[in-house]
């Protein structure tokens, strides 16, 4: 056996890795451990990352600096312009809510405006309808076309409609004075609710202070609606306010218009011209005081308005000048015309004459009465006429009363309509017991019977 085959070949120790550095005739062997070498060799990449992320650095730091301070710039300028933007946005919401409170207050200003506007409204309708109301024993017949038509009374009741009455005639108060009254088949009940709750109110045309209050507080005390609910309910309210004044002024104006109607319509059966007669003045004396005009303005309510005073003007004109026509009877009782006004045969010489009254025949002694208000200008004998009075009603219009039995007035004295002036008796040419009756015009004797038919109606 050889050596080679009893001794195995060397093997080099796997404990150690050897690096050998030689340098001339030196040689020199590190033992370096598996570990050592495997850091070794780790470290070289990270080293020259590290030294190729420094020499990158090195190189690009200016441009890598600029960047960054251009990034914090963005950055910087961005939170500027969002914060610019909330300050903007927040401006913008206090201008609105400063705006909107502006209109608000514009608003309520408005109402305020509006229900002082229509609290003097309410004012000048009460004293219209108050002027309209001495109108009202003239207008029994004066009733509008239609049921649900442009009467006062209909119109005042429509402000109660919806709330208040279960009878529509119930609690009117002087509302009656001015109203044209329906027929009561025509007349529909409103709903329960009354405008001012009270028995002694001047008149429904006139909304009091109290209603306007109560409807401002029944809206504006609403916690559950906005304040510009709130507000529109207020303006609806004064609108529905304005609209029943608006109907009422209308009624008050066609009761006027009625009045006058029907003052023309009897003046005009008497053949006389309401155009030409003068009423007589409202009170002796002077008259005099401020002008104060209607507050109404120069709207379409206050054209109305005016309207409506001109018209009670002419109706309040006609109805002063009505007591002082002769349109009552001069007998009580039933009247029998023995002689009519006209040409007829003399009773005592038989020839045809002028007869310049009727003749009215009732028991010997009964009382005449005076047919309108008027001066005696003549109380006494007259000739044929025997004991005559002779009144003078102004516009040149005489009545004359002849045959008295007796004269109960005297010449001078102002006697009322239906006051008595004499009895009934035959002096003068009669040829019995009677009251010869005579309307003249400016000297001229007219046919009294006109005026009796004008009084019947």
């Amino acid at each position: 056996m050889s050596l080679r085959d009893r001794f195995p070949p060397a093997r080099l120790p796997n404990s150690h890795y050897f690096l050998t550095v030689s340098r001339g005739d030196k040689v020199r062997a590190f033992a370096v451990r598996p570990a050592i070498a495997a850091a070794a060799f780790a470290t070289i990449p990270a080293l020259a990352l590290w030294a190729t992320g420094a020499t990158a650095f090195i190189a690009f730091h200016d441009q890598i600096i600029a960047t960054v301070v251009t990034r914090e710039t963005q950055l910087q300028s961005d939170y500027e312009t969002r914060l610019s933007d909330a300050r903007a946005e927040i401006d913008r919401v206090k201008s609105r809510q400063l705006l909107d409170q502006n209109a608000f207050e514009t608003k309520m200003h408005d109402l305020v405006i509006r229900q002082a506007r229509l609290e003097q409204r309410g004012a000048e309708l009460a004293a219209l309808a108050a002027e309209a109301g001495a109108d009202a024993t003239a207008l029994a017949d004066a009733r509008p076309r239609k049921a649900h038509g442009g009467g006062a009374l209909a119109a005042i009741q429509a402000i109660g409609a919806g709330a208040g009455d279960s009878d529509p005639s119930a609690d009117l108060g002087a509302a009656r004075a001015y109203a044209p009254m329906a027929p009561a088949a025509t007349l529909n009940p409103p709903k329960p609710r009354p405008l001012d709750g009270g028995v002694g109110s001047v008149s429904r045309a006139q909304p009091s202070s109290a209603a306007l209050a109560d409807e401002l507080a029944a809206a504006a005390t609403d916690s559950a609606l906005d304040p510009n609910a709130r507000v529109g309910l207020v303006s609806y309210s004064l609108d529905r306010v304005e609209r029943q004044q608006t109907a009422t002024l209308a009624g008050v104006d066609y009761a006027a218009r009625a009045a006058t109607r029907k003052f023309e319509t009897v003046i005009a059966r008497t053949g006389l011209s309401p155009a030409t007669l003068k009423a007589p003045p409202e009170a002796p004396g002077g008259v005099g005081g401020p002008y104060i005009p209607l507050a109404s303005g120069d709207d379409a309510f206050g054209r109305a308005a005016a309207e409506t005073v001109r018209d009670i003007d002419a109706a309040r004109k006609l109805r002063r000048l009505m007591p002082h026509l002769p349109l009552r009877y001069p007998l009580s009782g039933e009247l029998t015309v023995s002689s009519p006004f006209g040409y007829r045969p003399d009773p005592f010489l038989g020839r045809p004459a002028l007869h310049p009254g009727v003749d009215l025949v009732q028991p010997y002694g009964s009382e005449i009465k005076a047919t309108a208000i008027g001066r005696v200008i003549h109380a006494g004998p007259m000739g044929g006429y025997g004991n005559a009075v002779d009144i003078d009603h102004g516009n040149g219009i005489v009545t004359r009363f002849g045959h008295m039995a007796q004269v109960l007035v005297s010449e001078g004295q102002t006697v009322k309509a239906g006051e008595p002036i004499g009895l009934l008796g035959s002096t003068g040419r009669s040829t019995g017991p009677h009251l010869h009756y005579e309307v003249r015009v400016d000297g001229e004797p007219v046919d009294p019977e006109r005026f009796l038919t004008a009084a019947r109606d």
